[in-house]
């Protein structure tokens, strides 16, 4: 299954949301961008994301407008929430995050 993972900025809630369906099943292949791309991912996420063994090392933000949508099984529409500037909170989003693209990677398996 392809999934388009949709948020504003591709530069947080996005690119976690996909590294972790990717992470759910091979049979997943999520892919995030957002409408506006933010130039680079924040260092604190690649941090955190690499605390749960997934490497966004080198990620960049996608345009949505350079995606192809009729190439992809569903679009998830991701939570878009500011990436905190602050470790823990960090790391609450992540968990978040996480929580949201399992009910969503479970309820699009029914």
């Amino acid at each position: 299954m392809k999934i388009l993972v949709l948020s504003e900025h591709d530069d947080c809630c996005g690119p976690m949301a996909a590294a972790f369906l990717n992470d759910y099943s091979d049979r997943v292949e999520a892919v995030s961008a957002g409408r506006h791309p933010a130039e680079a991912l924040p260092r604190m996420l690649v941090a955190v994301m690499h605390e749960c063994l997934i490497n966004l090392e080198g990620y960049h933000p996608k345009e949505q407008s350079s995606m192809d949508v009729s190439g992809f099984d569903a679009v998830y529409e991701c939570p878009d929430l500011p990436c905190p500037t602050e470790l823990q909170a960090c790391r609450e989003l992540r968990d978040f995050i996480k929580n949201e693209s399992f009910k969503y990677y479970k309820k699009s398996r029914s």
